[in-house]
């Protein structure tokens, strides 16, 4: 046992290890390792029930805001995936020199070679489908205000021009109007 010379200090310290820190250029005991490994320390539960509360609280702000933009993130991915997938039927009919026509439902579209050039996909014997999607939940194509010179369908030439028109997508509240020129430029816009 060695006997503690610093003030403050029990005087049978049980060899103990000491940090000290320099406060003010006095010496303070901070840490004794040999403490008691039982001493239990932990919150009272007015502080558990205080940090509950202020989740709650800025929980109600944050989500309604969060739900807003993940079903905006939805309808924007899908008006760029369209409009990716427009580039690939034009770049498509250049390739092979020919009619490829996009049909627009309410629920998706459907991508094909029209042999036929009827801008609808006939059996299999006939017209060949590319891609056929289905938009996510919640996205829908507004039929009522897509129209590409009167029909639900647009078609690219092989020499790189388009039936010209437009489609609506719409998700709870937000709307994203796709527009294809007579020379197949396409483009995205937030109304």
């Amino acid at each position: 046992m060695t006997k503690s010379k610093i003030a403050g200090l029990p005087k049978e310290t049980g060899d103990p290890v000491f940090f000290m820190l320099k406060a003010n250029k006095k010496y303070c005991r901070t840490i004794n390792r040999r403490e008691p490994a039982n001493r239990i320390h932990g919150l009272t539960l007015m502080e558990v029930l205080v940090v509950i509360f202020l989740i709650a609280i800025t929980s109600t702000f944050a989500v309604p805001g969060i739900m807003k933009w993940r079903e905006a993130g939805k309808l924007r991915g899908a008006a760029e995936n369209l409009k990716g997938d427009l580039e690939l039927a034009k770049l498509r009919a250049i390739q092979e020199n020919g009619a490829v026509a996009v049909q627009f439902s309410a629920d998706g579209y459907t991508i094909f070679i029209d042999i036929d050039k009827n801008n609808s996909p006939d059996p299999p014997a006939s017209d060949s489908v590319l891609k056929s999607i289905t938009l996510p939940p919640g996205v829908k194509i507004d039929t009522a205000r897509t129209s590409f010179g009167g029909s639900l369908a647009t078609n690219f030439s092989g020499r790189g021009t388009a039936r010209n028109g437009t489609c609506t997508m719409v998700s709870k509240g937000n709307e994203k109007k796709i527009t294809v020129s007579t020379f197949a430029v396409i483009t995205v816009k937030s109304i």
